[in-house]
């Protein structure tokens, strides 16, 4: 089969569906079964260098990088190079009718569920281009059964056409010893030296929901006389700004990093290195990373909605992302019982190794191809 693949966004050095996009395009090129097809990644305008087999191909075809065009475009260009199948897991796969078998993975229904925390141009591509895509895919991947349950609930098509696909976790995210060298430079870089951290991330995301982490924290120190920090990766621009103003108005502007962007080497080390991690996200779709930070050993706080009850599975504190005393006492009880922090990184360990980008990108391939859901 001649299997087309939307690659206009395609990187493991940014977040999102760039790197889940990466992800899967390298778990699929290495399954034995993928040598018996010929693949064509239709790239952005600078893609990001991959080692990739020779059944697999950049097209030189000069089409829009992003947008709604290169959408509307992709009819004609399965037609131009004889596609079988195609595959998009840009948050807008083809909204028209394609002349192939069309697969595309759906990550949220955030402007639908959520629009609150979105731009006006993601609410509208959300709730009246994104549908026209659902509906005119041959399969409709989700990222975990709570997509699922909300493309049937705001997206009718048929529950037949759905199959649920969660992601993975690189490699590069796996535990270290607490006297790792590079663990010790990555808390040095950011100013938290030897003291026990919450590390939190997508400060500048509002779904993410900082601003209850950084409450709860300063209620945790109130009680908890510790050296304890918090570190927060993200935030730019006038959410840094108020996230600043918030530190300073609670009083705990001495232990809160603002760290700002962080690079993706990073993570795997401060999560390695992290008492928690705090992710009382108020909605998503899968949530990699407190799947991530299992797979590094780190304790995870999380909210008990949307899917992250799912992804966690039993090995994480779940807490109402809204009710800011919960949290504290999570973080209170991670910081203090030993015992529970341990038995979460067991847990969680074992959790994280019932996900893998293999398994994914082998169903992946098996609906690509034709088999049944």
């Amino acid at each position: 089969m001649r299997i087309g693949i939307d690659a206009r966004i395609m990187s493991l050095h940014a977040g999102g569906i760039a790197r889940y996009t990466m992800e899967m395009v390298q778990a699929v090129a290495r399954l034995p079964e993928a040598a018996g097809h010929e693949f064509i990644l239709y790239p952005g305008r600078m893609p990001e260098p991959v080692d990739l087999p020779a059944n697999w191909t950049y097209s030189e075809r000069r089409v829009p990088s992003r947008g709604i065009l290169r959408s509307l475009l992709y009819g004609l260009i399965a037609r131009l190079d004889g596609l079988d199948a195609f595959y998009s897991a840009d948050y807008l796969g083809p909204v028209v009718p394609m002349p192939c078998r069309s697969v595309i993975t759906v990550h949220d229904l955030i402007p639908i569920v959520l629009p609150g925390v979105t731009s006006l141009q993601h609410r509208l591509v959300g709730s009246h281009l994104l549908p026209r895509a659902v509906r005119n895919a041959s399969v409709v991947v989700a990222v975990s059964e709570a997509t699922k349950s909300d493309i049937i609930k705001h997206i009718p098509i048929p529950v037949h056409r759905i199959a649920v696909i969660h992601e993975g976790a690189n490699p590069s995210f796996h535990p270290r010893s607490d006297g790792d060298r590079e663990i010790g430079e990555v808390r040095a870089l950011y100013g938290v030296g030897e003291h026990p951290y919450f590390l939190c991330l997508g400060a500048s995301d509002p779904k993410k929901n900082a601003p209850a982490v950084i409450r709860a924290f300063s209620k945790m120190v109130m009680r908890v006389k510790s050296e304890s920090a918090l570190l927060m990766a993200g935030g730019a621009g006038e959410g840094r700004s108020s996230l600043e103003s918030l530190v300073r108005e609670l009083g705990v502007r001495e232990r809160v990093v603002l760290a700002g962007f962080v690079p993706d080497e990073h993570l795997p080390l401060l999560m390695s290195g992290a008492r928690g991690l705090c992710f009382p996200s108020l909605y998503e779709g899968f949530g990699l990373p407190v799947l991530e930070a299992m797979a590094c050993g780190c304790p995870v706080i999380t909210s008990n909605v949307s899917s992250l009850p799912e992804v966690a599975g039993g090995a994480a504190l779940l807490v109402d992302p809204r009710n800011a005393a919960q949290l504290s006492l999570a973080m209170e009880r991670l910081l203090t019982n030993e015992k529970l922090r341990q038995d979460l990184r067991a847990r969680g360990l074992s959790r994280a190794r019932e996900f893998s980008w293999e398994r994914a990108a082998s169903r992946l391939l098996e609906l690509l191809t034709g088999e049944d859901i």
